[in-house]
């Protein structure tokens, strides 16, 4: 039974907690945190609380971050300091994301038609953090159209961010949430974790010797920066500060009691934030890319490129990207695969500028819907001369031929 001692009522700028209740005036604005984290150790060391009450009714817009850092915070609140919190007014969406108990890779198989998007992920080892990346990109590739570079950035951000947790963190598991939002075609992902903290981690370097935690913040994003460099070469935040600079995107870190932002090219430190503890300072990276907005990785990158598995088992001795249609596992049948599968073609010619051949072998039937959404928008937005300069479509039975037929030429009627 939790503690009855009345706490004073207390505000913050975001936020507000009266008895043992923490009520959210937002889940979009980063000040949130350090304010969660200030008032619930208060509830729970000043006036002696284990059981505390988020209030999320003055919520209304969520962001990957502060929810994904906050939904960390609750983990380690619970399975650190064993206090209990109970949710009233919880928004819809606060639910579909798992903000209570994130998704465990290792609880949650992830198959390619998986929905890894607007979830909180928590993730252990290295084979998870392989794992949740693929599905990401996935998910990635079918959900908007992305300029060239733009889901390389996506697979260098994630990967070599989570990697920093397992390999310098000493936490036990890292938090992600990663969100494309279609209307501002833009990506948001927020990594999490409540480990040693950048200054702890640099401290133990043999290399560096940073005076304070915006002082290793700034050495982190530098070139070749890493404690140990039998673990790792330290071009991990480096290179994502390159890409989300050079894509005029936003890119923040927090870490104990210091913090950068980077937002369109211009780069601030600050100091002073209510951080965990001395031992767990904590560190959340968080970052948006214009996916409208062409990435250069190798200029990025220094002369660095990626190496795409997933495009290199596509391509055929001619060098051409074959895509396989019953390889989808969304499936032939709604207007919402064909977009999916319109988006993830589109992406591939972006980033290979490569003939990509559409090949409908081993599928017997296709509803008229997904027709239209796969080929006959695809045909009308690009143009019919660009479709055939960079399309071909194989392998088509007699019945698949007379739907696709007939849905592009209601589509370009339509059209004209």
């Amino acid at each position: 039974m939790d503690n009855k001692i009345d706490s004073k009522f207390f505000k913050n700028y975001n936020s507000w907690a009266f008895g043992n209740t923490f009520k959210f005036g937002n889940l979009t604005n980063q000040r949130v945190v350090p304010e969660f984290v200030n008032s619930i150790k208060r509830l729970h060391f000043k006036f002696g609380h284990t059981k505390i009450i988020l209030d999320f009714s003055e919520v209304d817009k969520i962001y990957p971050y502060p929810t994904a850092a906050i939904a960390g915070y609750i983990h380690y609140f619970k399975t650190i300091l064993h206090i209990e919190f109970e949710f009233i007014n919880p928004p819809r969406y606060l639910d579909a994301i798992h903000f209570g108990e994130p998704y465990k890779v290792n609880e949650t198989p992830i198959n390619k038609n998986d929905n890894c998007l607007d979830k909180i992920w928590l993730f252990q080892n290295s084979d998870e953090v392989h794992t949740l990346v693929n599905g990401l990109l996935a998910n990635i590739r079918t959900a908007i159209e992305c300029e060239a570079g733009v889901i390389d950035a996506c697979t260098w951000g994630l990967n070599e961010i989570m990697d920093n947790v397992i390999q310098h963190s000493e936490a036990e598991c890292g938090f992600v949430m990663a969100a494309v939002h279609k209307a501002s075609k833009n990506i948001n992902v927020c990594i999490f974790d409540y480990g040693i903290g950048i200054y702890r981690s640099l401290k133990k370097s043999k290399y560096h010797n940073p005076k304070n935690a915006p002082d290793a913040i700034s050495l982190a994003v530098q070139e070749g920066v890493t404690r140990d460099k039998k673990i790792g070469q330290g071009n991990g935040m480096w290179g994502l500060y390159n890409i989300v600079t050079l894509n005029a995107g936003v890119m923040s870190i927090i870490s104990g009691k210091g913090g950068l932002s980077l937002i369109k090219g211009n780069m601030k430190t600050f100091t002073e934030i209510q951080m965990l503890s001395s031992k767990q300072q904590a560190t959340t990276v968080n970052f948006n890319l214009n996916l409208n907005k062409e990435i250069s990785i190798k200029e990025a990158l220094k002369g660095h490129e990626l190496t795409d598995m997933y495009i290199e088992n596509m391509e055929d001795e001619y060098d051409r990207i074959i895509f396989k249609v019953a390889e989808a596992t969304s499936g032939t049948g709604t207007r919402q695969s064909g977009l999916k599968l319109k988006n993830e073609v589109i992406n591939l010619f972006k980033k290979t500028k490569k003939p990509v051949i559409i090949d409908f072998s081993e599928i017997g039937i296709i509803s008229s819907s997904f027709a239209d959404e796969f080929i006959g928008k695809m045909v009308v937005e690009l143009g019919f001369f660009q479709f055939q300069k960079i399309f071909t479509l194989t392998n088509m039975n007699e019945t698949i031929q007379t739907i696709v037929q007939r849905s592009l030429s209601q589509r370009l009627a339509q059209s004209l």
